[in-house]
């Protein structure tokens, strides 16, 4: 691959924004960072003035532009993920929903076919798979189907991981549940982040499953247990847990529906910029007309109402996963929530490489590291996307 530079652009860095830069790109890899027209390089693209950040990581989302990825199909995948490299995307991990191990086994072998197919390169790159369940609680299923909840036992666990073929990276787990403290202790040496979601636990089984080696919270405030009254005294739950402890990541839909502006700002009070991963949880009615979509599989999926914005359950009780994009996370957090756009930008490019086990090589504009960047205006209107250095958008 030949070398080029990307001039005249402010860099989103870790720290702030350098403006008036340029970046050389060689090899896939960001092979230097220089002032504005200090690169006399044959390929110049003309950043006009725009911000250049890290590509954006999305580690928990379902689907996208009229696909799932339970749809277990690799053109499905392709659609899904393609259209969310529009909004910036240049990292997924594709997530399930609860479903039999052998529908699961098909998504698995899904998407490690794209992720080996030679379109790869034009396409976000597959970290792995996010697996929401099957391991939660149904008091606060949320939008899951519960006919395929389970109580987890190494036969079960040990049956998913056999199927995942090495691809699963992070799964949602209650950690109420019995064992599943000894399944975090016996996989996270396998590189499973485990992550506490969809739960009825108690201020101290959450702290306990913390320390078993739980290190993120699924969709912060969303489907978890929180403050009760138990004779007349006040109980916290998950939440509070994980918003006190400093060893804890916190997903966030930050699309400015799951959470108004005050809860926006009390987690970043809370947990600072370094501890929030923004994820969009997006269905397959992301980027599509108001409408009736499926949340999951075209076989097996449930009915999900689009409009205004957000995914309902059909009765209007519940969201239904989300129709954000990732640029749409980083505008609402600069323009609602009020966070400098290199804070917003760190939420899903470094902190989501970092816990995910990418922080050597993405998630950061510096040399040696991945040419994954996103080019935008202002307003966060996505310009242009590369991948590896090759410009895909």
């Amino acid at each position: 691959m030949s070398t080029f530079v990307i001039d005249n652009v402010n860099l989103v860095l870790e720290d702030g924004i350098r403006h008036g830069a340029a970046v050389r790109v060689a090899d896939g890899r960001i092979a230097a960072i220089g002032d504005a027209g200090s690169f006399k390089e044959d390929r110049t693209a003309d950043g006009e003035g725009l911000f250049l950040s890290p590509g954006f990581i999305d580690v928990h989302v379902h689907g996208g532009g009229g696909a799932d990825f339970m749809d277990a199909d690799p053109a499905a995948c392709r659609t899904a993920i393609g259209f969310h490299m529009l909004h910036g995307t240049t990292t997924v991990v594709p997530t399930t929903l609860c479903a039999e191990d052998e529908e699961l086994a098909r998504v698995f072998d899904a998407l490690i076919a794209v992720k080996r197919s030679e379109e790869a390169k034009w396409f976000p790159r597959i970290a792995g798979v996010h697996l929401e369940g099957p391991f939660i609680n149904p008091v606060q299923a949320g939008a899951q189907p519960p006919e395929y909840f389970k109580n987890p036992s190494p036969d079960e666990w040990n049956r998913i991981v056999d199927a995942a073929k090495g691809e699963l990276l992070i799964w949602t787990v209650a950690p109420e549940l019995e064992d599943a403290d000894r399944m975090c202790r016996e996989l996270r040496g396998s590189g499973i982040v485990f992550s506490a979601g969809h739960s009825e636990a108690t201020f101290e089984e959450s702290v306990r499953a913390f320390d078993a080696g739980f290190t993120m919270a699924t969709h912060v405030y969303s489907s978890m247990s929180t403050i009760t009254r138990v004779r007349g005294e006040r109980v916290p739950g998950l939440l509070e847990a994980s918003l006190l402890r400093d060893d804890v990541t916190c997903e966030m839909i930050a699309d400015g529906r799951h959470l108004p502006e005050p809860l926006l700002k009390t987690v970043v009070r809370m947990k600072g910029t370094d501890r929030i991963v923004l994820v969009t949880d997006a269905m397959r009615g992301a980027g599509m007309p108001d409408g009736e979509y499926l949340l999951g599989s075209i076989g097996r999926g449930r009915r999900v109402l689009v409009y205004d914005g957000i995914a309902h359950t059909p009765d209007g009780a519940s969201f239904a996963g989300s129709v954000a994009t990732a640029d749409r996370l980083v505008r609402v957090m600069t323009k609602v929530a009020g966070v400098p756009l290199f804070e917003a930008v760190k939420m899903i490019t470094k902190n989501p490489a970092r816990e995910i086990g990418l922080s050597d090589r993405r998630g950061v504009i510096k040399e040696g590291y991945d040419a994954d960047l996103v080019l935008f205006d202002g307003d966060i209107n996505v310009r242009s996307v590369f991948i590896g250095g090759e410009k895909t958008v």
